[in-house]
């Protein structure tokens, strides 16, 4: 819902543009600070008109130096570029650049506070280096992002306050680390105008709010509505009585395209809203209402730091007749309606938020004394491949402990990535391998037999991937898939495909458009997730009566019995057996009925479950794989200790047959790059230098680099070109497979080596 939210503030920002926006066809626009609030709206928006509006699309290049701005929200494409760049230091941008949003700033009193010198930098230096390029570059038009802060505490006489009035600022103020960059800014656009006749424009923005706010941003808006969602007091700074006008986000960056697209240059704009002016404590008021707390009360408080308690402004209100008149600006969010959606944000946002991060309970029973199986330590994403280009950044590494609960018997990861940051864009392709091909056909045979489908049978498949299983059903079929590469794929293959996660509002859409499903599936998807319990609540809200939901998850007995360790990364937030998983669908008002044992993945089982009270009796199979499982200890902690030294064990094997063979002169290239591969390699600590590149038959792959350890992906073309001695098979749940593809290579002498569980040359 948090994301359906700015997508539609994006088409509405689009909408009200109208044709304005096609002056941008084929251009290039420079967008600094990207990946602040204000940034992501204007990415966002140049991204919706490349694929719905402009004639020839727009490249947007983005700088970010990631301060204040948050890695992974904005997601590179054809047409974007995201460059980590600190803008006050020299840099250098080549082609051609026809319009500058220079929207880098670091705004929110905490956290210039923090970063003051930086403040100012990018402030005074920063700005001077994008107008030195918009001089180089011979810009359209340049937009450089002010604040209505320049007016410092204006007089009441000057309320509302027009772009003439010179301000009432304190150069040594508690805020000057953040006005007075801003003031100099101002200073260097007019002044590069006047000499060099540059067209820039320049914009004062009045309190904008909205969806995309840092949570921890700490302004008014957002802090207050954070704690009334969470119950807890809202702080109103001071007594309260300080005034404000508040601008959605939508009106702001509407106006701040009709700026920069203008005829007009070397001009001043206030952008926000004149609706009213609201004591700071009435909108706590009203936020207060909106969100309908019981337990939200209003408190006042000191303020966090001396630019609240000692330089909080008293009034800030804009006059627009300037850019109503010259831009045709006009504000249409009115407060109540904006910060209805706002909220509807947050609340989305804090409910994500809650399933990501540092987990110190168990996800089904919320035990909180987990018990460490292994640590594999910091490690980078296993499916977030590098390119060539970020090989000179900083790559971001998450904590990998696999943790037992003693009291439901489920093994999870204590810290959960957001998912956006795994499977926006994913370049695992099920339809790779013959083996899934197969495998897939043969599920689709079975459950059409088993549960007599027919044409008018609903299939929905959860993390549909490239449509591989719908595609061999008789019926109607949905998929629904949040990677934007493979639901395209998808679609083209005639399978319908919902882009997004299987949250509540594509299950509503689903249910409108197709009806109830007779069959939901989730292959490999169940495990990812660390909200379970609100997708086993869409799953029932997505089936008939006498439904079925059936999942197919890495089985963790398979797991700790074959030492297959490298199955554990970020995307698998939870390892289960059967008993964890009837203990969980119990809690869901569901029951387990049939479990089958599959062989993908190194071991996986497929788990049948209906609505509780359903039709279908319990399957021997349910007791007899909960007695094995018994037997084999998955529910005493001892058995997890001992699996964890195992695989201690298997680093040291295998480190010490590579040396060996380094030694020896031996050439070493790994086959396969699957997710797995990047957690043995960075738990092995094998790295270039040991390998020489990895084989991988996905071409999407190709040319790409795995994460930490920064092995090269090539195309088996080099390998039959110049054999190696050794082939590491990485994808070792594919290596009889593998080897059978690669006759041509064993011909040539080539070994292939399996390193797990031991190291064996088949």
């Amino acid at each position: 819902m948090a994301d359906n939210i700015i997508q539609e503030d994006v088409k509405r920002i689009v909408d009200l543009l109208g044709t304005t926006s096609r002056q941008l066809s084929d251009q290039t626009i420079l967008v600094t600070g990207g990946a602040g609030f204000l940034g992501k709206y204007i990415v966002r928006t140049l991204q919706y008109l490349n694929k719905h509006v402009l004639d020839k699309p727009c490249k947007i290049v983005i700088l970010d130096n990631f301060i204040t701005g948050l890695r992974g929200v904005l997601e590179e494409d054809e047409t974007t570029q995201v460059l980590e760049q600190d803008i006050s230091k020299p840099f250098t941008i080549d082609g051609d650049i026809d319009y500058i949003m220079h929207a880098a700033s670091i705004a929110a009193p905490l956290m210039y506070s923090k970063f003051p010198i930086e403040t100012i930098d990018v402030g005074f230096v920063g700005t001077k280096n994008m107008l030195q390029i918009a001089r180089d570059k011979k810009v359209k038009s340049m937009l450089f992002f002010s604040t209505s802060e320049v007016y410092g505490n204006p007089d009441p006489k000057f309320i509302p306050t027009p772009e003439t009035y010179f301000g009432n600022v304190s150069c040594i103020g508690p805020r000057a680390a953040y006005d007075e960059p801003k003031r100099i800014g101002e200073t260097l656009c007019m002044t590069y105008h006047d000499q060099f006749n540059i067209p820039v424009n320049i914009v004062r923005p009045f309190n904008i709010y909205g969806p995309g706010m840092r949570l921890d941003d700490g302004r008014g808006a957002i802090n207050f509505v954070v704690a009334a969602l969470k119950g807890e007091k809202i702080p109103v700074y001071g007594d309260g009585g300080n005034t404000r006008t508040w601008c959605y986000v939508t009106d702001a960056i509407t106006g701040f395209f009709q700026v920069l697209l203008s005829n007009q240059h070397g001009e001043v704009f206030n952008i926000g809203s004149d609706e009213q002016e609201i004591e700071m404590k009435h909108l706590a008021e009203i936020v207060a209402g909106l969100v309908q707390h019981k337990d939200v009360t209003i408190h006042n408080v000191v303020g966090p730091n001396e630019a609240y308690s000692k330089a909080d402004v008293s009034r800030r209100c804009p006059d627009l007749t300037k850019i109503r008149t010259v831009i045709g600006y006009v504000p249409h969010i009115n407060l109540i309606k904006g910060m209805t959606r706002f909220i509807a944000w947050a609340d989305d946002t804090l409910k994500h938020q809650a399933t990501t991060g540092n987990h110190e309970k168990c996800r089904i029973c919320n035990n909180e004394n987990l018990q460490l199986v292994l640590s594999l330590g910091e490690s980078p994403l296993a499916n977030n491949l590098l390119a060539q280009d970020d090989l000179d950044k900083k790559e971001d590494v998450f904590p990998l402990d696999m943790m037992y609960c003693a009291t439901c018997h489920l093994c999870q990861l204590n810290y959960v990535v957001p998912p956006e940051e795994m499977f926006n864009n994913y370049l695992y392709v099920t339809s790779t391998t013959q083996t899934f091909r197969d495998h897939f056909a043969a599920m689709a045979q079975s459950l059409t037999e088993e549960f007599k489908l027919d044409e008018q049978s609903l299939v929905v498949d959860i993390g549909s991937n490239d449509g591989l299983l719908l595609k061999n059903f008789n019926t109607k079929v949905v998929g629904v898939e949040p990677a934007e590469n493979l639901c395209e794929i998808a679609r083209k293959d005639g399978v319908e495909t919902f882009l997004g996660y299987f949250d509540e509002n594509i299950v509503n859409s689903i249910v409108q458009l197709k009806g109830r499903a007779d069959v939901v599936t989730a292959n490999n998807v169940f495990a990812h997730i660390g909200n379970i319990q609100e997708v086993a609540k869409n799953v029932k809200n997505t089936l008939k009566p006498d439904g079925v939901f059936v999942i197919e998850v890495q089985y963790v007995l398979d797991t700790l019995k074959d030492l297959t360790f490298d199955n554990i990364y970020h995307e698998h937030v939870s390892y289960f057996s059967v008993i964890s998983l009837k203990d969980f669908f119990s809690r869901q008002d569901m029951s387990v009925f049939k479990v089958q044992h599959v062989d993908t993945h190194g071991g996986s089982i497929r788990v049948f479950i209906q609505k509780a009270g359903g039709t279908r009796p319990e399957d021997a199979s349910v007791k007899e794989f909960i007695e094995n499982e018994k037997v084999a200890g998955l529910d005493r902690f001892e058995t997890y200790q001992a699996f964890g030294q195992k695989i201690k064990n298997i680093k040291e094997n295998l480190r010490n047959f590579v040396q060996k063979a380094k030694q020896e002169g031996k050439s070493i290239v790994g086959y396969g790059a699957p997710a797995k591969a990047t957690t043995a390699l960075n738990f092995y600590g094998i790295t270039g230098e040991d390998i020489d590149y990895i084989v991988e038959d996905n071409p999407l792959k190709h040319d790409k680099i795995v994460p930490g350890v920064r092995i090269p992906i090539k195309s088996k073309e080099m390998a039959t070109q110049t054999p190696p001695d050794y082939m590491m098979i990485l994808a070792w749940n594919f290596a009889d497979e593998i080897v059978k593809n690669n006759e041509q290579l064993r011909q040539q002498g080539v070994q292939f080596v399996v390193p797990s569980p031991e190291v064996k040359i088949v």
